[in-house]
């Protein structure tokens, strides 16, 4: 019905189609009960988890930060507030979209790059600066574009230790609730690994659902969705780990990691935020159980998702994650100098969400595809037609830009796992409803319930 509608409006429009511009752009429209995993799902690009862990809106990220008082006093709680924007910050645009430890690593080599440089240039100043006080006629080019290039300098080194703290207050929080086991577990679940051993994934995720030191209320509702919509599971299987989540919050609580005893402490209650969320969690689980039980959703397991590999290097990658998180947290204080050791290996490989999949296959006019099954509507051809069949006969020009847009609620995970399929013959612009976190995505679903 949006398509038509759509599609009657640009076809009656005086101007839009006078355009001489031969290469027209593909519209994508999608529904979000097609994939309802990407926008819970945790992830691991650096912007997707500044969204997810940090408070952020409208480009604006907020977060708050501990400063030592001289004399053991309590440290002061200091609230940071910047703004991002790709265009003005090279950091930003160049990373954005790298997974997060990678977002790490170039941080502390682009910041102790900018150092030296800053560095070479005052010694620079002041050696000549010596020299001229006792020598007459010394050409001060060479000091003058040095000084020159300074501001500039000291600019892209404050943005880098600007990026810094965000990174740093990221990684605070994805240690804290131990982001990326969830992240690992619900990508395997997503990707069909536990497909032929449905108890194994009954197992691991009440492993994780049951232990009261990892994850928040919402990183474990999250979870729970995913393994219910990414698996063909019984419905009784469900109703045990929810009930095992229940269980475990009402009655341990969350583990408290800034407790001064070693391993924490455990709260014996939920706060009564805490109790909410659960609460409306709850209610969106027993909504998707309904969707799921009347098939009026797909399971992912029954739509593949595909892999890329994202590792230069053999290995483990739950290994790699524990050795980077291990010195992640012993080097704190150092962590952004430091974590460069196979870093690029922590998350291993990330899948092509729904979206992704979709688009690849409708500009690449895959057979057996949704360039089948979709309805191909033309503003030029007369009479709201699908123009599908006119097409199957046609020799087709390879599709240059591409706006994917969701109705519903979008997410940066999914804006950033659609430029997989973007490259430099192929842009990738993305549209939704509205832009929501996980959190406030969860918090629709049990809204609906």
């Amino acid at each position: 019905m949006v398509a038509r509608k759509l599609n009657r409006m640009i076809a009656e429009h005086p101007t839009m189609l006078r355009s001489q511009n031969h290469s027209r752009p593909l519209l994508v429209i999608m529904d979000r009960n097609s994939d309802l995993v990407t926008p819970v799902q945790h992830t691991s690009t650096y912007q997707a988890l500044i969204d997810d862990v940090l408070k952020h809106n409208a480009n604006r990220v907020e977060f708050e930060v501990k400063v030592e008082q001289e004399g053991g006093g309590r440290p002061k709680i200091l609230e940071k507030k910047y703004d991002l924007d790709a265009d003005e910050d090279p950091f930003y645009k160049d990373h954005k979209f790298q997974p997060f430890p990678e977002a790490i690593e170039q941080n502390g080599v682009e910041l102790q790059d900018v150092t030296e440089r800053e560095q070479a240039i005052r010694s620079k100043t002041v050696s000549q600066q010596q020299v001229q006080q006792h020598t007459e006629g010394v050409d001060s080019s060479s000091l003058a574009t040095a000084v020159d290039s300074l501001p500039a300098l000291l600019d892209r080194k404050k943005q880098l230790e600007i990026h810094t703290s965000i990174l740093q207050a990221v990684m605070n929080q994805v240690a804290a609730r131990d982001v990326p086991q969830f992240y690992e577990l619900e990508s395997s679940l997503a990707t069909g690994v536990y497909k032929n051993d449905l108890p194994k994934a009954q197992e691991d995720v009440l492993a994780l659902v049951e232990d009261p030191s990892k994850g928040n209320v919402e990183d474990k509702l999250r979870l729970v969705i995913v393994y219910c919509l990414a698996t063909t599971t019984a419905s009784s299987d469900i109703d045990a780990v929810v009930e095992a989540l229940q269980r475990t919050l009402e009655t341990k609580g969350i583990t408290d990691k800034n407790a001064p005893h070693a391993g924490g402490a455990t709260h014996g209650l939920l706060s009564k935020e805490d109790r909410q969320k659960l609460a409306t969690g709850l209610q969106a689980i027993d909504y998707l159980r309904k969707l799921r039980s009347m098939h009026m959703i797909t399971t992912m397991a029954s739509s593949e998702f595909q892999e890329t590999t994202m590792t230069s290097s053999g290995g483990d990658s739950t290994d790699m994650l524990s050795s980077f998180m291990a010195r992640a947290t012993n080097q704190a204080s150092g962590l952004l100098a430091k974590a460069t050791d196979k870093v690029s290996s922590m998350l291993g490989k990330i899948h092509k969400h729904r979206a992704t999949q979709v688009v690849e296959n409708l500009c690449e006019m895959k057979p057996n595809s949704e360039d089948e099954e979709y309805l191909y509507l033309d503003p030029k051809v007369k009479g709201d037609v699908d123009v599908t069949n006119m097409l199957r006969g046609m020799a087709r020009a390879p599709v240059r830009d591409v706006i994917a847009f969701m109705i519903g609620g979008g997410c940066y995970a999914e804006y950033q796992n659609l430029q997989m399929v973007a490259d430099e013959d192929r842009t990738v612009s993305y549209g939704s409803t509205e832009l929501v976190d996980s959190c406030e995505f969860l918090a629709q679903l049990g809204q609906v319930s």
